[in-house]
């Protein structure tokens, strides 16, 4: 759910060969991630979004990031002049929330040895389609 229990698959279209694990090099600490979603409307980008997967969403009463990918996101979300939105799916619905970029540090628990950031549900819209998640995005933006 939070990381993957099965190695990357080396013919994956999605396998870039680069370990996305913290590095240290010099005594400078290095932190290398994905973004999985960015939204450019008229030329510019107005927002991105880190996107999960959860089975069974709907019977969760929290969803989980982990902290490195929610501190650096925030960041590129501010040096972007953008939103930063946590999308998780479940294979049918769409969960979304909006995150503060500029809001300070969220409290953080530990989740199968790494260190995640906690997202009640309630602060999350439901919507049941792709279709509602693209009329979302032109509400805000257009």
């Amino acid at each position: 759910m939070i990381y993957r229990h099965v190695p990357v698959c080396k013919n994956c279209p999605y396998f870039t060969g680069i370990d996305l694990r913290f590095r240290t090099l010099n005594g400078v600490m290095m932190n290398f991630m994905d973004i999985d979603l960015v939204g450019e409307i008229d030329k510019r980008i107005e927002f991105i979004a880190e996107i999960k997967r959860y089975n069974n969403a709907v019977n969760y009463n929290s969803f989980l990031m982990p902290a490195h990918e929610y501190v650096l996101l925030k960041k590129v979300a501010k040096c972007l002049k953008c939103d930063f939105y946590f999308i998780v799916f479940n294979g049918s619905k769409f969960f979304v929330s909006e995150i503060d970029r500029f809001e300070g540090s969220r409290k953080t628990v530990v989740h199968n040895g790494q260190k995640c950031v906690k997202f009640p549900k309630s602060q999350f819209r439901i919507f049941d389609n792709n279709h509602e998640l693209d009329l979302f995005f032109f509400d805000q933006y257009y």
